[in-house]
Parts: structure tokens; C-alpha cells; sequence
């Protein structure tokens, strides 16, 4: 397992550095968890290369407007959950581990969105409220097969 934050401006910059990682060892998925890659701001990207970039796959998942600390965890626990249930299929494991991420996040939004200035305990992720979306995340935001 290897995290780095890289600045990536375009979707094609994006599948480069996924390229690049592939090439730097044994990696045979490459994940860009979230970017805004050529977004009109109103949504970020996130891009899975599976196979050692045999198959690309892209999900566009609409912005929710804050940030929050330990969506990155979520992200990869969901992403190693699903790609241990469903090892062949990379456009399920994106949509379920994006739409996994995204019903947390979204439910720890609306739980503070009407307070001026939430503290960080009022942006705490709301995982324990979560746990349905956790087991059985929803099926509204969708991945697109770039590459197969």
C-alpha cells in the first residue's frame, strides 16, 4: 500500500502518474482517490488503473462544498473491501468504494451544514450512522470504463 499526494491538473496527467507508479514496482492498481482534473468545480474525479493500467476506470462524483479529515481512510478501507469481494470487476469496486466515501461524507455534511462555523467536532465523520451505507452503499454515482 502506498499513499502520496500528487498534483495532477488534467485527466491525461492523471493516467501518467498511474502509468508512472505502475512502472515504479510491483503495483498492479494505481488509485487517484479525488482530484479536480478538468472539472468545472462542481465536482472532483477519481481514477482507478487495475491490471497495471490494462483497465482504467473514471468516476466523476459531485463536490460536496468542505473538507473533512479521514475521508482519504475511508476511501481506501472501502476500496480494499470491495476489491477483495469483487476482485474482477474494477468498475463495481470504483462505484461501491465512491459511493461508499460519498454517503459518509454526505450524511457528515448535512449533519453540520446549517452551522456557521462547525468545529471539528461537528465535522466528525459519522461512520457509526453510517453502518447501512457501509455494508450496502448506494448505487448513484457511476463509474465509466475508460480503458479495457
Amino acid at each position: 500500500w502506498y499513499q502520496r499526494r500528487v498534483r495532477v491538473a488534467t485527466e491525461e496527467d492523471g493516467w501518467k502518474v498511474c502509468d508512472w507508479l505502475h512502472s515504479r514496482g510491483k503495483a498492479e492498481t494505481v488509485v487517484i482517490t479525488s482530484g479536480e482534473i478538468g472539472s468545472s468545480g462542481n465536482e472532483i474525479v477519481s481514477m482507478g488503473s487495475f491490471k497495471r493500467g490494462a483497465t482504467r476506470v473514471k468516476v466523476s462524483i459531485p463536490k460536496i462544498p468542505t473538507s473533512f479529515t479521514g475521508s482519504g481512510d475511508v476511501f481506501a478501507a472501502a476500496f480494499l473491501i470491495w476489491s477483495h469481494k469483487l476482485p474482477d470487476n474494477p468498475k463495481l469496486i470504483m462505484e461501491k468504494t465512491v459511493n461508499t466515501t460519498y454517503a459518509v461524507l454526505a450524511r457528515t455534511f448535512e449533519s453540520f451544514r446549517d452551522i456557521p462555523e462547525p468545529n471539528s467536532f461537528e465535522k466528525e465523520l459519522k461512520l457509526i450512522q453510517s453502518k447501512l451505507d457501509l455494508e450496502n452503499p448506494p448505487d448513484k454515482i457511476k463509474a465509466v470504463v475508460v480503458k479495457e
